[in-house]
């Protein structure tokens, strides 16, 4: 069985590996694209030597001169953008081993918090077990059940008068002449009708006998207005003694040392806070160096490595070029049997460079999308506290292996480890919860549904579905 810090510490180590295969991906793409480019060189020389057989001084000069000045320009281009590429990749090695070290220190201080947080919970339940001898606190929980039994049959008065209220006003609902009569308030100073039409009104309600029923159901609606702030009433009393026993807890853990635990457990807070921005930071930083690297690799029309390219490609297919090499596959020169081999195994081994450019770029594109996929199901269980060290992961190392290589294959993507975190993920025992002792001032670890309990409390218990769609009921 493995804890949360180590199922995330698995996803954040595939995560390292898919990156240093994306850097081996890298490395052999900036080798096709050297070969690639040595290779025209090769083709560029061959039509030079066929130049120089074939052509005057004067057209030689031309051709060769146009031809050498092409060649620098695009074979400049791509030497230019395989060394942006190997700068990229330093910077990317660099920043992934930097968020290596920051993950692993703020694993540290997760640890260290859940030490501290175990510690003053533990701590906490000693003292509630305790003070329940106390006369005063025995006192003060008979007062707040009295409150809170009170409390409930005000709420539930409250509710059957709402209730009443829906049932029996619906009749007076359905009478339009009486609905008309209330709204305008008839008979009130409020009523600001004209002389004919109250007269025209009263004997409407006279009709309808408006007032005995305007008396009932103006009843009928204050009565649940009344009963439910009787029941506000009556809640604030339960708050009230509830403070009260808080306040017998919380003096009894202050006198047995219950601060300096707290602000032990503070401080982890506040490292585990500055260790979990760094990676944050690291995080975002690695984040826009491959977003660089992406464009750079994806390749395009406009890509300077494609472009390149087709500028040397388009000069080699020029006219006069084109007819040199024709004109030289026909002679039987040993010059110019030469070149001809020459350009042609060039161009042969061309095709093969080039298909294996156009194919690591897709493989390093591909590598991207699955690594994005685990990035995803990171953050999201991070987001949860599904890293807490004191979690547990029910299914084990070798499900989420197997998980982890699906989606690293392309077989699967990120929402199935959601799913198996959130079916196989079990929270620490729960610490005492707010209400014991009063506010805890050192906060708990990050709950599942993205917020931060009190009071020492870990994550558990059942609760609604938040708005990213992950259920929190069920086997939690």
């Amino acid at each position: 069985m493995l804890t949360g810090r180590e199922a995330l510490v698995s996803i954040e180590q595939a995560i390292s590996r898919t990156r240093n295969e994306e850097s081996r991906l890298d490395g052999a793409l900036r080798s096709a694209m050297e070969e690639a480019a040595r290779l025209r060189r090769e083709e560029a020389a061959g039509f030079r030597s066929i130049a120089a057989v074939k052509l005057d001084a004067m057209m030689r000069g031309q051709v060769v001169g146009e031809l050498e000045a092409t060649e620098r320009r695009a074979l400049d281009m791509v030497q230019s953008h395989i060394k942006a590429l190997e700068e990229l990749a330093r910077r990317r090695d660099a920043a992934q081993s930097a968020l290596d070290a920051a993950e692993a220190s703020k694993h540290e201080r997760d640890e260290t918090l859940a030490e501290a947080l175990e510690a003053a919970g533990a701590f906490r339940q000693r003292i509630v077990d305790s003070v329940k001898s106390d006369p005063a606190w025995q006192k003060a929980s008979i007062a707040l059940a009295a409150a809170q039994e009170i409390a409930e049959n005000a709420d539930r008065k409250a509710a059957l008068a709402e209730e009443d209220l829906a049932t029996k006003g619906q009749p007076y609902h359905d009478d339009p002449l009486f609905m008309y009569l209330w709204n305008k308030k008839h008979g009130k100073a409020e009523d600001r009708s004209g002389r004919l039409v109250r007269m025209i009104d009263r004997k409407v309600a006279r009709l309808v006998r408006y007032q005995d029923a305007r008396a009932n159901y103006a009843m009928l609606n204050e009565i649940p207005v009344r009963l439910r702030e009787h029941a506000k009433r009556k809640q604030a009393d339960v708050e009230a003694a509830k403070a009260q026993v808080a306040d017998i807890e919380r003096r009894a853990m202050v006198a047995e040392g219950i601060e300096a635990l707290e602000a032990k457990a503070a401080t982890a807070r506040e490292a585990m806070e500055a260790a979990a921005e760094q990676v944050k930071k690291l995080t975002a930083a690695l984040n826009a160096i491959e977003t660089e690297r992406e464009a750079s690799v994806a390749g395009g029309g406009d890509a300077v490595y494609d472009s390149a390219v087709d500028l040397l490609a388009q000069t080699l297919k020029r006219e006069d070029l084109g007819e040199l090499y024709q004109e030289s596959i026909k002679t039987a020169t040993k010059t110019d049997d030469q070149a001809v081999m020459a350009i042609s195994a060039a161009r042969v081994a061309l095709q093969k460079a080039d298909g294996e450019v156009r194919q690591i770029r897709s493989e390093i594109r591909e590598l991207a999308r699955r690594r994005d996929e685990l990035e995803g199901a990171r953050d999201r269980a991070r987001r949860r506290g599904y890293d807490n060290p004191r979690g547990t992961f029910g299914g084990g190392r070798d499900m989420l292996g197997q998980v982890i290589g699906g989606i690293l294959s392309g077989a699967l993507q990120g929402a199935v480890i959601d799913r198996i975190l959130r079916d196989n993920y079990r929270p620490p025992t729960t610490m005492p919860g707010p209400d014991v002792g009063g506010p805890f001032d050192a906060p708990s670890w990050p709950n599942p549904w993205g917020g931060s309990g009190r009071a020492g409390g870990w994550p558990g218990g059942s609760g609604p579905s938040d708005s990213s769609g992950w259920r929190t009921g069920g086997s939690f």
